[in-house]
């Protein structure tokens, strides 16, 4: 279990090949699971607008968690989140395979969320604080991540037409090598406290205009994604698409973000402001199409492709933008302050297409309408991120 005192630590072969490894078993274990929660609560007899509420119950831990990790990166080191985040993703997975009462949905819902949060906040802190430049750091991450994300639905959709509680088992049985490769990473050391001597650590670090132009970027990816883990499934079955179609088209749309992710690089040397307006609009343009047009199998993969890559280019550029904008010693709380950006997008952007849905006549509308109303503000961010004041 090796040590490193500094941000700019080497990232040799074998601490790749760890992080790598720990990051793709945690993803195939959530891909699966983001699966089978909304048809699970679609079998359990819970109705269409309520599937959105349980869903974005784990926004509220998300929320919770990442506000208070810049303070916790003070205290614990990244290997910590990492590690603890695997145990609540496989707990959560067997709490909501043991039972789907309404107590096992919130539980489950909850303890995901915090697992989101310190995983995610904690392997892009960890592998930022290598010797790569931030985005490629980012992009490698990423593009594991999402390879993961295309596995995980896979496999959900194979096993979970057979048995939906066997494959949160499974998902569950995943983070086990996880907690294994998780054990021998680098344990960098906890973040030196900011100095509190000049007149730009007087401005909180999520209001400083590079971290809340890479924030609202996350919010955009967020929407995305919370429209994944919450209505995609149930649209795609209420269409008239079988469980594995659902998994298929959830591989899919991760496999375009790991394009965006791929395409990250060369898309920042057009300039932060038409990166930010690029990726929003083929984000929510993308998914907003793709709601419309669930029956339709080929050109709804189309549009979930486009809004992919949007996201992808989003969710790798945010994080790398945020730490560009703070100094080293303060790139955990950055990354921290725009998960916390993403996790109210991923409460709010299914709690509101759950209550739209009661008043639209579609929940392809209320989609729709969310999925733009949260864009809106990356696309008309200012784009600059050498603002640390």
């Amino acid at each position: 279990m090796a040590s490193a005192h500094d941000s700019t630590a080497p990232a040799p072969r074998r601490e790749d090949i760890l992080s790598q490894t720990t990051i793709f078993l945690f993803s195939v274990a959530l891909g699966m699971a983001t699966v089978v929660v909304p048809l699970v609560a679609t079998a359990a007899g819970y109705q269409l607008g309520a599937v959105g509420f349980l869903v974005g119950v784990s926004a509220i831990t998300q929320i919770i968690a990442r506000a208070g990790m810049g303070a916790l990166m003070d205290r614990f080191s990244t290997r910590t989140f990492i590690f603890v985040a695997l145990i609540l993703l496989a707990a959560s997975c067997v709490i909501l395979g043991v039972t789907d009462e309404l107590w096992a949905f919130v539980a489950s819902q909850l303890l995901q969320g915090a697992a989101r949060a310190y995983f995610f906040t904690g392997t892009q802190t960890h592998v930022v604080r290598a010797t790569r430049p931030a985005v490629s750091a980012l992009a490698i991450m990423n593009v594991t991540n999402g390879v993961g994300l295309l596995v995980g639905p896979f496999l959900a959709g194979i096993i979970g037409a057979s048995s939906l509680t066997l494959a949160l088992f499974i998902a569950a049985g995943i983070t086990g090598p996880a907690v294994l490769s998780c054990a021998f990473l680098i344990r960098y050391d906890p973040f030196a406290k900011p100095r509190t001597d000049s007149v730009e650590r007087t401005v909180p670090v999520w209001r400083r205009t590079g971290v809340m132009t890479a924030g609202w970027m996350g919010s955009t990816a967020g929407a995305w994604r919370g429209i994944l883990n919450s209505y995609l499934p149930v649209l795609l079955t209420e269409a008239g698409h079988s469980i594995p179609v659902a998994g298929a088209m959830m591989a899919l749309a991760n496999l375009a973000a790991l394009v965006g992710s791929a395409v990250a690089t060369p898309v920042r040397r057009v300039g932060v402001r038409l990166s930010a307006v690029l990726g929003s609009a083929l984000a929510v343009g993308g998914v907003a199409s793709m709601a419309f047009l669930t029956p339709y199998l080929v050109p709804a993969s189309a549009f979930l492709f486009i809004s992919g890559v949007g996201a992808g280019i989003l969710q790798t550029l945010g994080p790398a933008l945020a730490t560009e904008a703070v100094g080293p010693e303060e790139r955990g709380r950055a990354i921290a302050s725009i998960g916390t950006f993403r996790a109210i997008s991923l409460l709010v952007t299914p709690m509101g297409i759950g209550a739209l849905v009661f008043v639209l006549p579609s929940a392809a509308l209320a989609t729709a309408i969310v999925a733009v109303a949260v864009g809106i503000p990356a696309m008309a961010t200012r784009g600059d991120t050498s603002g640390r004041s």
